[in-house]
């Protein structure tokens, strides 16, 4: 936020997001009720919860995989056909990984765990990329907003692992709490 902020002020970049009209529509306690307590807890259940479940992994993946694919389609006609695929996928490879034997799941496990840490922090990263209007790929703030929101996916995906789910969604809370003020303060300027 803060290389963002410098940006803007030195208009190396132009301004995307509307956080005036956020909070002249909600109000204040609006969106610190729904960014501080139910933001946190539904992305902390979406993006981090699976990390220490090895089964739930395997839905999280094929799930956001069809979500990715559904996007990138664009077509009403193809939702229910690739939901369907990816979930034959996940029951596909949960029901094999429910068979093989313990030393073989804990060798995958290992090698695939940081791929699977890594590209739930960086998927964080990208879903946020639609709090920005209008930002296109080709704009440097797009590179700095989304690599913000991964760090902070990966920081709270380091806490999820470390200490458990709910210091994660309580650094989430923090972290919104203090990016809502500022917003709040900086549109009183």
């Amino acid at each position: 936020m803060s290389i963002y902020y410098l940006l803007l002020h030195f208009q190396v970049i132009k301004e995307y997001y509307e956080k005036v009209d956020v909070l002249k529509k909600y109000g204040i306690y609006a969106m610190l009720f729904l960014g501080c307590l139910v933001a946190p807890f539904i992305e902390e259940s979406m993006f981090r919860w699976h990390l220490r479940k090895k089964y739930a992994t395997i839905y999280f993946i094929c799930f956001s995989l069809a979500i990715i694919s559904a996007y990138f389609l664009n077509s009403n006609y193809l939702y229910f056909p690739i939901f369907t695929f990816f979930l034959i996928i996940a029951l596909i490879l949960h029901s094999y990984f429910k068979r093989i034997s313990t030393t073989r799941k804990q060798l995958f496990w290992r090698k695939a765990y940081p791929f699977i840490f890594y590209y739930s922090g960086v998927l964080f990263g990208l879903v946020h990329y639609t709090n920005m209007k209008d930002l296109t790929l080709d704009n440097p703030v797009f590179l700095i907003f989304v690599s913000s929101q991964a760090f902070g996916g990966l920081s709270m995906g380091y806490l999820r692992i470390k200490y458990g789910f709910w210091y994660s969604v309580l650094f989430h809370c923090c972290f919104n709490f203090i990016a809502i003020m500022l917003e709040f303060f900086l549109s009183k300027i």
